[in-house]
C-alpha cells in the first residue's frame, strides 16, 4: 500500500511538470510589457520592415521567417495594461486589439496552408488592422502621425 501512494504521488508529480513545461511559447511571450505603448512600439520595429521592405517585393518567406514573433508580439496587444491617459479609449482599444488576434489567426492559417499570394493578402490584412489602431489613437491625439514620429527619428539619428 506505501508503494502504492509512492507511485501515485510520483506520477501526479510528473504530470504537474509535463503540464508546466508544455506551456505554449504564445503564452510565454504574451507576458504584459510595461504598457501599450511600449508593446506598440515593440510590434511596430517587427513589422515595418516586412511592410515596407518584404510585402512590396512579395517576399513571403521573409513573412514566413518572422510570423511567430511578429504574431505573438501582436497577441501581446490584447494584454497590455493601456497608459493612463489613453483609458478613455480602453474599450475601443480592446475591440481593435481583438480584431488584431483574430486577423493574426487567419494570417498563420495561411502561412501554413496558402500559396504565397494568399499569405501575402492576409499579411496586408493584419497591416491593416494593425494600422486601425494607430489611426484611433492618432484621431484621439493619443499619438503623432506618422511623418511627424519619423522625422523625430530622424532628428534623433542626427544627433548621435
Amino acid at each position: 500500500m506505501k508503494n502504492r501512494g509512492l507511485v501515485i504521488g510520483l506520477v501526479l508529480l510528473i504530470m504537474g511538470l509535463v503540464a508546466f513545461s508544455c506551456q505554449s511559447k504564445k503564452e510565454v511571450a504574451r507576458a504584459p510589457q510595461k504598457d501599450l505603448l511600449a508593446a506598440i512600439k515593440d510590434f511596430h520595429k517587427v513589422l515595418h520592415p516586412l511592410q515596407h521592405e518584404a510585402y512590396p517585393a512579395n517576399n513571403a518567406q521573409a513573412i514566413r521567417d518572422s510570423l511567430d514573433h511578429l504574431l505573438s508580439l501582436g497577441d501581446s496587444l490584447e494584454i497590455v495594461p493601456v497608459p493612463k491617459d489613453w483609458e478613455d479609449m480602453s474599450d475601443t482599444l480592446k475591440t481593435l486589439t481583438q480584431k488584431l488576434t483574430e486577423n493574426g489567426k487567419k494570417l498563420r492559417e495561411a502561412a501554413k496552408t496558402g500559396d504565397d499570394k494568399t499569405l501575402l493578402d492576409a499579411f496586408e490584412n493584419y497591416h491593416d488592422h494593425f494600422e486601425s489602431i494607430i489611426m484611433a489613437l492618432r484621431e484621439k491625439g493619443k499619438l503623432k502621425a506618422e511623418k511627424q514620429e519619423h522625422e523625430g527619428e530622424k532628428e534623433a539619428e542626427k544627433e548621435k
